[in-house]
């Protein structure tokens, strides 16, 4: 590499790099689509902070892995790339059966070194590989809860809750409630509405909630609620989690920072440009209303959404007149038409939201 007439000799040519064991348990996860990467990810949190490459669709995950793992395979999403196989990471390429007429580059979207881990530590949809898959909520003991010196399999300290630890288990999740009442009002409205409505703790369930209110949130509020709203999670249900609190926050941001990164491919491509060109507040409007837009509802007309300016005001930590310019900034653009005008609440009289239709289609 350090022979001028060599290097040129790359000119105009792409460069792939050699997966398992010749580079030490370098390998990659081909994801084919975009639609697929947000799932994968939601089920592997880990591999949001490796290695990630892309050209045109999907991406590749690069990770080394420690120990051993299977041949290289095709995947109900891809391929599982490691023996005998490589992965282009510059470059150019065109792929005329799927209708590309120019050739695109290779491109990192993180641009990090791979991370180590095992291959079973990876989640991959169940059948992949000869060996059984791992299932995303195993089942683990806190060592701390289990006495060392016994020669018996350790018992959980959960299966030793008497009434005392029951009745203060009840009373945390009371004072974190209270807690959050008291300090952010409007937010314990948003955990009582998209959390306690739609979100149960099970006994290690808490990276399950995590992988799949994460996501959920990026659609329905701010982002600067999300942590909030999972961390009080976390203290209200606390006694049913083994992992600390800053493992619980640490994994929550390490998904919500991969949701804003795959959440974009989910967008088509005029999507995304409109998407790009807003501010960042009318791009967190976005998301909602694109969510209660796309969101199935046979009692109303496709791509229709019902939203009052408080109630929107209340997802993005705004007031609700500020909401209102948001609503109808999106108006005057076209990304949305009002179809029926919202009317204010009164003292005795309910307000109605307005309705609205989503007016992209993806």
């Amino acid at each position: 590499m350090q022979d001028p007439d060599y290097l040129r000799s790359f000119n105009g040519k792409n460069i792939g790099v050699l997966l398992g064991k010749p580079s030490g348990g370098l390998c990659t996860i081909d994801v084919d689509e975009d639609a697929e990467v947000e799932p994968f990810l939601a089920r592997n949190p880990r591999l949001s902070g490796t290695t990630r490459t892309k050209r045109v669709r999907g991406c590749n995950l690069w990770v080394y892995v420690e120990g051993e793992f299977p041949a290289s395979t095709k995947l109900p999403f891809g391929e599982w790339r490691a023996d005998g196989n490589q992965t282009v990471i510059h470059g150019r390429a065109i792929d005329k059966k799927k209708g590309e007429t120019e050739p695109t580059e290779y491109r990192f979207l993180n641009e990090v070194p791979p991370i180590r881990i095992r291959f079973d530590e990876i989640i991959f949809p169940t059948g992949c590989f000869d060996k059984r898959t791992p299932e995303p909520t195993a089942i683990r003991l806190n060592p701390e809860s289990c006495i060392a010196t016994s020669l018996h399999d350790c018992i959980p300290a959960y299966l030793h809750n008497n009434g005392n630890s029951i009745l203060a288990n009840i009373k945390a999740k009371e004072a974190a409630q209270k807690a959050l009442a008291e300090k952010h009002p409007k937010l314990f409205e948003l955990y009582q509405r998209f959390i306690g409505f739609h979100f149960e703790a099970v006994l290690h369930g808490r990276n399950d909630f995590i992988v799949q209110a994460v996501p959920f949130l990026y659609r329905a509020v701010a982002p600067q609620f999300i942590l909030e709203l999972v961390g009080c999670f976390y203290d209200c249900n606390r006694a049913l989690f083994n992992d600390p609190r800053e493992q619980h926050m640490k994994e929550a941001k390490a998904m919500l920072e991969s949701v804003s990164k795959t959440y974009l491919g989910q967008l088509s491509e005029v999507e995304r440009q409109i998407y790009d060109a807003l501010p960042e507040r009318e791009r967190d409007a976005f998301r909602i209303c694109r969510d209660l837009a796309l969101l199935p509802n046979p009692q109303r007309e496709p791509l229709t959404f019902y939203m009052s300016f408080n109630q929107l005001g209340g997802r993005l930590g705004i007031y609700p007149t500020q909401a209102q310019r948001i609503l109808r900034q999106f108006a005057s653009v076209g990304l949305v038409v009002l179809l029926k005008k919202g009317t204010r609440r009164a003292t005795g009289v309910r307000g109605d939201a307005g309705e609205y239709k989503w007016t992209l289609i993806a």
